[in-house]
């Protein structure tokens, strides 16, 4: 499977977790979320995929492995030049933590990134 732009994979909130009570949101995500708000020509870039809390996530494992599927995750466009912190499964690189994906987002699209 191809991707022909990037893709991010967010979890969609609010979720519960049946392992603990009460209803959440993951903050990594939400981070990327307000990354979004502050950069909003990045949907129109890239695809944004606000994906269920539960496991497994079979979209994700797909592409980058069972043991790649945790979230936020942005999975590079085939032929995407990586950045030097990105991580590869079988030939596709992705960034998996907040600051990387908006610094990586900010520098081939434009607009706001991370402060250091």
């Amino acid at each position: 499977m191809s991707l022909s732009r990037d893709t991010l994979f967010i979890i969609k909130a609010p979720f519960e977790d049946r392992a603990l009570e009460g209803t959440w949101f993951c903050t990594s995500c939400a981070t990327m979320e307000g990354a979004l708000l502050a950069n909003p020509h990045w949907a129109n870039r890239i695809d944004v995929r606000r994906s269920e809390f539960p496991r497994p996530r079979r979209e994700i494992i797909n592409l980058i492995g069972e043991g790649n599927q945790s979230m936020p995750v942005l999975v590079l466009a085939g032929g995407a030049t990586p950045p030097a912190d990105a991580k590869e499964f079988e030939g596709r690189y992705f960034l998996d933590e907040p600051k990387p994906i908006t610094r990586y987002l900010a520098a081939t699209y434009g607009g706001a990134g991370p402060h250091p």
